[in-house]
């Protein structure tokens, strides 16, 4: 992982701006984690059982704080807006299907030009272009030290083992 994301994490509860564009990575300490975005109070998140589509922030909140849900929170200086998210969005079926993955909306929507990317080179892409404001973290392991390192195949191997359960 790139060493810049662990040395802007903010240990704090929750610094995050609502109503910013912000990507969430969920089970951040597993290989691969899952990734939303959120923007507006509103979280969005393509699944393989299904698709976050507007889902109040605080219902996100209330299930990472009950069940402690590692997580990171990277808040965009992009700005962008709830319609054109939820257009996105729309645009995906009710749940994942191959090659996509629960990142593919969100490159689309941040970096069109670019495809089958995995979290840490939109993040280095991101942080290339200086639109990544802040880090946050809730619940981290304290042996924590960055996103685990994964390729496509885990994310092929790991959907696949999904869908099969």
């Amino acid at each position: 992982m790139s060493n810049w994301v662990m040395d802007r994490i903010a240990n704090s509860p929750n610094p995050i701006k609502e109503n910013a564009l912000t990507i969430w990575v969920l089970h951040a300490d597993k290989k691969p984690p899952h990734i939303g975005i959120s923007i507006e109070s509103k979280f969005f998140s393509l699944k393989i059982n299904g698709k976050d589509e507007d889902l109040p922030i605080l219902s996100l909140h209330q299930l990472i704080h009950k069940k402690r849900i590692p997580t990171l929170t990277i808040q965009l200086t992009i700005d962008e807006n709830h319609e054109n998210v939820k257009q996105v969005f729309s645009n995906y079926g009710s749940k994942i299907k191959t090659p996509e993955t629960c990142l593919s909306p969100i490159t689309e929507l941040l970096l069109p030009t670019y495809k089958d990317l995995i979290l840490i080179e939109l993040l280095d892409k991101l942080n290339e272009k200086n639109q990544i404001e802040t880090i946050s973290s809730f619940y981290l392991p304290k042996e924590y030290n960055g996103i685990p390192e994964y390729n496509r195949e885990t994310i092929k191997n790991r959907l696949h083992a999904i869908q099969s359960a």
